[in-house]
């Protein structure tokens, strides 16, 4: 067996340097790692926050207490869906049951998009997005009425009760995970309170007083009041007293519709709403006309009853739609009287005038008749021979228009403009006018006085006796009519 063969044996003194050189190496990249470690850090506390991002021992190290919150959130990247941009998800959300709440009333919040296991605080403020342009900031900051866990896939539950007393009736619901910047944000509406009516009467129509009673009301507001809707301008406002009530008023039923509907009161500053259904009868309006045949520029009257109180009554001839000729208003008894038309020369014969409500669309009419003239004349004389100088006397024709006189000198042939003149407000003239009786006439001259706005015409026959022979008498310069004379 040969003997084993022994290493050279290392000196002592190189086995401790290089156990020296070991540990320096080992020294250097501790201290190299701390550097980086270091380096890190203080980039994560100068870049996080300016990203928007927190994170455990950056910014504080410390939770957002109950009533912080923390608004900034991620922005959701977003799509175009059928025209309309829409978030593309990844985003938190909350969803509200109900939307529409009473006072007192409890909502379910139902998240999802948050952080598994996180903590989500749900508080309460006034509405910004319910703001309207220009209107003054809502008052009042964002409590807390909720704390959930977020379970799997980042959804939570959380009931809250709506508050007894809102200062505006939309709420914002605000769902905020701690030490994070994901926050879902919803609206939820107040339901507006309901207040009570009464009538002393279910049945009625326009214009019937009845009694009113009301309760439940905001103390000292004002109420209006509406017939068949709830916009618009009110049929009359009441006020409230301080118990947010009003006591047996006296009102009149408004116009509405016939058949049945609603009285509806409105209180103006708390929103609350109360109605009363009603029975809305007929309206039969009647119209009296006095006289019930006139003639034109004369004057017809009329009354009527039965309408809307203080409505206004549109006028019109033969028709019951298109422009009124005039508007009657009515008094507080649906009535009125003393309106009257004066009639044109154009009608002749029947009329029909009817009566509408212009609220209230209740109609009525009434007949009468437009009577023609029927004017009578004469000349200075019943006959005479040739050279007869001839004026005219006339009556009946319409006030103050012009006559046109024309002759006819033998049978068959054309009317001959002989002379003009004027009637008094009267419809009478006298010894107006001037033709003489031409010399080769013989037998009868037809004379026709015309009137220019009545269209009435007069005929006068003049006898022309036998001269014998020849007369020599100038023949009649031709006529021509004034300018004032012309109707």
């Amino acid at each position: 067996m040969q003997p084993l063969k022994h290493r050279p044996a290392v000196p002592r003194a190189k086995a401790r340097r290089k156990r020296a050189n070991k540990v320096k190496l080992s020294r250097k990249r501790l201290l190299l790692a701390a550097v980086a470690a270091l380096l890190l850090i203080m980039a994560g506390r100068s870049l996080l926050p300016a990203l928007g991002v927190s994170a455990p021992g950056v910014g504080g190290g410390t939770e957002p207490t109950p009533t912080e919150i923390v608004t900034k959130a991620p922005k959701a990247p977003s799509v175009d869906l059928n025209g309309v941009m829409v978030p593309g998800g990844g985003s938190p959300m909350i969803t509200l049951n109900p939307g529409l709440v009473r006072l007192g009333g409890t909502v379910t919040v139902q998240g999802q998009g948050f952080d598994n296991g996180s903590m989500v605080d749900v508080y309460l403020g006034p509405s910004t997005s319910a703001q309207q342009p220009g209107q003054k900031k809502p008052a009042g900051k964002p409590h807390l009425v909720a704390t959930a866990k977020a379970k799997k896939y980042g959804i939570f539950v959380a009931n809250f009760s709506m508050p007894t007393k809102m200062s505006a009736p939309v709420q914002e619901v605000t769902a905020q995970a701690r030490g994070s910047d994901k926050v879902a944000k919803a609206d939820a509406s107040v339901a507006q309170g309901s207040g009570q009516a009464t009538l002393s009467k279910i049945v009625g129509k326009p214009g019937d007083t009845i009694n009113l009673t009301v309760e439940g009301f905001a103390p000292g507001e004002q109420l209006n009041v509406y017939w068949g809707r709830i916009s618009g301008d009110p049929s009359l406002t009441l006020k409230a007293d301080q118990d947010g009530s009003v006591g047996k008023t006296p009102i009149r039923v408004g116009v509405t519709a016939v058949g049945t509907t609603s009285l509806v009161v409105v209180g103006k500053t708390s929103g609350a709403a109360a109605s009363a259904p009603f029975q809305v009868l007929r309206l039969y309006p009647s119209i009296k006309l006095a006289p019930y045949a006139v003639k034109a520029t004369q004057t017809i009257t009329f009354s009527g009853s039965g309408f809307a109180p203080g409505e206004r009554v549109l006028v019109r001839l033969n028709a019951a739609g298109g422009r009124p000729v005039m508007a009657i208003e009515t008094d507080g008894a649906g009535g009125f009287k003393g309106a009257g038309l004066t009639m044109p020369y154009a009608l002749k014969g029947a009329q029909m005038l009817v009566f509408t409500g212009e609220q209230s669309r209740a109609a009525a009419s009434s007949g009468f008749t437009i009577l023609p003239y029927m004017p009578q004349a004469r000349t200075n004389a019943y006959g005479g021979l040739p050279g007869t100088m001839v004026n005219f006397y006339a009556t009946q024709f319409a006030p103050n228009e012009a006559v046109h006189v024309t002759v006819q000198t033998a049978k068959g042939a054309k009317p001959e403009l002989v002379a003009a003149f004027r009637v008094d407000a009267k419809g009478a003239a006298r010894a107006q006018g001037q033709y003489t009786i031409p010399g080769d006439t013989e037998d009868t001259v037809i004379f026709n006085l015309t009137g220019q706005r009545s269209d009435a015409t007069a005929t006068v026959k003049f006898k022309v006796d036998k001269s014998g022979g020849p007369v020599d008498i100038p023949p009649n310069k031709p006529y021509h009519v004034p300018k004032n004379l012309e109707n």
